[in-house]
């Protein structure tokens, strides 16, 4: 019997030991106990699944994660690796701190967003962080809504279950969870692999923001899929539709179903709709290399995020245009007018009271938090204070240079060009 009792000592493959205090909640891989280690609490889970206790493939990848540590602060990664003993083997981690929920609770509606900052920190973060696991040669493998513990409150994001992460190209048996798969492993023609994951990554992306699964809706509701395989294949396969699809309406979301996304469709700048119908898009269906990568995710979502201010008039959240002068708040109605706009690398930030210019958008480093300034008025006038480490070289348009040093301000005018790292530009919007 794999399973423990309280008071148990578990031995660890470091010299250590860890003791079951109690169970805290068990699934299909096994029980995640509570215990002591190192005199703190931590979390041990406990493999029961008969598979996973006989591979010594996925005893070994578990053992090199321990080894090589985490890829980024937001995987909840195995700190120790139980040595095979009660017919078992298991792995110490921390513990999920309070004040975090379940992704699964948001789509229920049991936990909500405090703003709209928050939710798309969560996203940020979790693209962050799967990037980084990327570019260090691992893939996740089975990314679905049970890997995320998310804060509320402010979008922090922890990822769980990491003991399914594997080299890219190797696989340790798991495949996935049924509307996270990518159609290549539904359809049976591929194990997961990074471009997998960039399919499971933007299903999560779209559950976190429109609150409904991107590929339930009317044809999944009149084609029930439980016990059938077949049905599940079509639904989720190569031959699976995209609620939200341009041209093909067969699987549109339901009135009194599917409210959310019906709601939140139209909300959200364009450029976020655009980007799921292209990696949701019947060509990336078929095609992996088609699909949106983390990286890109990252860069829309920091695009966005600038498009998200406060109501001058009301005080509620909001979206405005990069390029359009006026656009109604979604709250008051009011027109909330925007004159100018930085245009920096790929980013177009426009410049309203209160817009903060993040560094990783002017310099290309990879804080996304850090601020690098923020849009202030003085005497009637827009300017932009300098938050940043570091001078920034403005050209004024006759060639004449200034210098704005940290906690400077500087006008905002047509023509302006500033030196973060990065060349920007304040155009006119017309």
């Amino acid at each position: 019997m794999s399973e423990l009792k309280v008071g148990t000592t578990i031995r660890l493959s470091n010299g250590g030991m860890c003791k079951v205090k109690k169970e805290l909640g068990r699934g299909g891989q096994g029980i995640v106990y509570l215990v002591d280690y190192g005199g703190k609490d931590h979390a041990l889970k406990w493999y029961t699944e008969p598979n996973i206790i006989k591979s010594r493939a996925f005893y070994k990848n578990l053992s090199n994660k321990v080894i090589s540590g985490s890829p980024a602060p937001n995987f909840i990664w195995p700190l120790a690796i139980a040595e095979p003993q009660m017919e078992s083997y298991g792995y110490v981690m921390a513990l999920r701190p309070k004040g975090y929920e379940d992704m699964s609770q948001f789509i229920l509606n049991h936990a909500q967003f405090d703003s709209v900052h928050a939710q798309l920190n969560a996203c940020l973060q979790i693209c962050a962080a799967f990037q980084r696991l990327h570019i260090l040669g691992y893939s996740y493998q089975d990314m679905n809504d049970g890997n995320f513990f998310i804060n509320p409150k402010t979008g922090d994001a922890l990822i769980c279950d990491n003991d399914n992460v594997a080299p890219d190209g190797t696989n340790t048996g798991i495949g996935g969870k049924a509307g996270y798969m990518a159609p290549e492993i539904v359809e049976g023609k591929a194990m997961p692999n990074k471009y997998t994951d960039y399919y499971s990554l933007a299903v999560c992306l779209f559950i976190l923001i429109y609150m409904n699964r991107p590929f339930e809706g009317q044809w999944h509701l009149s084609c029930p899929c439980d016990n059938n395989p077949e049905m599940a294949k079509k639904l989720f396969g190569f031959s699976s539709v995209f609620i939200m699809d341009p041209t093909d309406t067969k699987n549109r979301p339901v009135k009194g179903v599917h409210n959310n996304v019906i709601k939140r469709w139209g909300i959200y700048p364009p450029l976020l709709a655009n980007a799921f119908c292209k990696t949701f898009s019947k060509e990336a269906i078929k095609e992996p290399t088609q699909r949106l990568m983390d990286k890109q995710w990252h860069n829309i979502l920091l695009q966005i995020r600038s498009l998200c201010i406060k109501c001058p008039i009301c005080g509620k959240e909001t979206f405005i245009e990069a390029q359009q002068s006026s656009k109604p708040c979604l709250w008051c109605q009011k027109p909330i007018a925007v004159y100018n706009s930085l245009k920096v690398g790929r980013f177009t930030i426009p410049l309203v009271v209160g817009q903060t210019i993040y560094d990783c958008q002017v310099t290309g480093q990879t804080d996304y938090d850090l601020k690098a300034g923020e849009v202030i008025a003085k005497g009637g006038q827009l300017g932009i204070r300098n938050l940043s480490a570091y001078p920034w070289t403005v050209t004024l348009p006759d060639n004449s240079a200034k210098i704005v040093n940290k906690g400077e301000g500087m006008p905002i005018r047509a023509g302006f060009k500033i030196k973060f790292g990065n060349q920007g530009e304040i155009s006119e919007i017309i």
